[in-house]
C-alpha cells in the first residue's frame, strides 16, 4: 500500500517542481478531495504539491492528507510561487471554492431560517384560509432571503400548518424512492 501511496503523491507533484524549479511551485496544484472516512462526509480542498520544497510551507497537511482547505492555502501559503498563483487567480476572475465547513454552516442557517418562516406562518394563521397561509409562508421566507419552494411543497406545508400532515410525509415519501433509485442506478454502473 505505501507503493501506491508514494505512486499518488508522484503523480500529484506540480508542473514546477516536476521539472526541478522548485523556487516557481506555487505549491497548489489542484483542487482534490474524497471521503473523509472519520467525519462519514466528502471534502475538497486545495491539493497541494507533495515534494519536500514545501516541509517548511505552513500550509503542509499532516499526514497521509494532501488537501489543505483552499482558505488555508490561500492565507498562509509562504512558498516562492503562490503569491504569482494568488496574483494568476484573481486576474482571471477565479473565485476560490468554498470550504466544506461553510457550506454545511451555510445549509444549516438555511434550515434553521425554513423552521422560523414555518414556526412564524403557523404561530399566524389562526382563521386564515389555506391561500393566505400559502402567501404568508411566502411573505416569510423572502423576508428571510430564501428561496421560494414550487406549488406542491407550498401546499404541502399550508396543509401541515392547518394539521394535515399527509401531502408532506407524502411529498418526503416521494423524495426518498426517487433517491433509492438514483442509488440503484449508481450502483449499477459499478459492477
Amino acid at each position: 500500500m505505501s507503493g501506491l501511496w508514494d505512486q499518488i503523491r508522484d503523480d500529484l507533484r506540480s508542473r514546477a517542481c516536476a521539472d526541478d524549479e522548485h523556487g516557481e511551485c506555487p505549491h497548489y496544484a489542484s483542487i482534490g478531495g474524497g471521503i473523509n472516512p472519520r467525519r462519514l462526509r466528502l471534502e475538497f480542498g486545495a491539493g497541494l504539491c507533495p515534494c519536500s520544497c514545501h516541509s517548511s510551507c505552513p500550509a503542509t497537511p499532516a499526514g497521509k492528507r494532501i488537501t489543505v482547505p483552499f482558505k488555508v492555502w490561500r492565507e498562509s501559503c509562504t512558498c516562492p510561487g503562490a503569491d504569482a498563483e494568488r496574483c494568476r487567480r484573481d486576474e482571471a476572475g477565479l473565485d476560490d471554492p468554498p470550504d466544506f465547513d461553510e457550506l454545511t454552516e451555510a445549509a444549516q442557517n438555511r434550515s434553521r431560517a425554513r423552521r422560523e418562516a414555518f414556526e412564524v406562518t403557523r404561530a399566524r394563521s389562526a382563521g386564515k384560509s389555506r391561500e393566505e397561509i400559502r402567501e404568508m409562508y411566502v411573505a416569510e421566507l423572502r423576508a428571510r432571503g430564501l428561496k421560494v419552494p414550487g406549488d406542491p411543497v407550498l401546499d404541502a406545508v399550508a396543509d401541515r400548518i392547518t394539521g394535515n400532515p399527509l401531502p408532506a410525509i407524502r411529498l418526503a415519501g416521494e423524495g426518498l424512492a426517487r433517491m433509492g433509485k438514483a442509488f440503484y442506478r449508481l450502483s449499477r454502473l459499478f459492477r
